[in-house]
């Protein structure tokens, strides 16, 4: 049973620290004040690392879990899963998405120097909140709590975090093109 309850509290709590990595990404993202910018990146960064240590122990204890019929090749072959295939699937493209971003996120700074790379730079990140949108999906249809009032409150407060954070920046912050435009005339 031990397993389980890690591999239970690992999961909820790294979709409570992606939850608040995706929600200071999307507020800071925006910020003009450099200082208030380092802080929100710094807690950001902290957040989406502590997620991932915790998303590592997660599978690891589901797979070690004898009572679970999840083996590692559910991480080559989601499909194959003895249990809930289609919950597991969305819970590995969630993993592919989130380690995506962190590796693209660890080589910024050394790639931010290429053209190329800081072009496709957000298109790469939005792997993170496309692993993120997927964990909330495989939480909600492959965890063992899924439909506990407590889980069903916790998962609810993750997205409307999320969604308070997108309308918080998109009725705050001007577009950069739109603060030049103004500042021009």
């Amino acid at each position: 049973m031990t397993l389980w309850y890690v591999a239970r509290a690992a999961g909820v709590v790294a979709m409570i620290m992606f939850t608040l990595a995706a929600a200071l990404g999307i507020v800071s993202s925006g910020s003009r004040r450099p200082d208030r910018r380092f802080w929100f990146q710094y807690v950001h960064r902290s957040a989406a690392v502590t997620g991932l240590v915790l998303l590592v122990a997660h599978v690891i204890a589901v797979i070690a879990d004898s009572n679970v019929a999840i083996s590692a090749t559910v991480l080559v072959w989601p499909f194959g899963s003895g249990y809930r295939p289609f919950a597991v699937t969305l819970g590995v493209l969630a993993l592919y998405g989130l380690v995506l971003a962190t590796i693209a996120g660890a080589a910024r700074g050394r790639l931010a120097r290429y053209a190329t790379f800081s072009r496709y730079w957000r298109t790469i990140h939005i792997s993170a909140a496309v692993g993120w949108a997927l964990s909330v999906g495989h939480g909600l249809l492959a965890g063992t709590d899924r439909s506990t009032p407590w889980m069903l409150a916790i998962t609810l407060s993750c997205l409307l975090a999320v969604v308070g954070a997108g309308f918080y920046r998109a009725h705050t912050y001007a577009p950069p093109n739109l603060v030049r435009a103004g500042r021009a005339r």
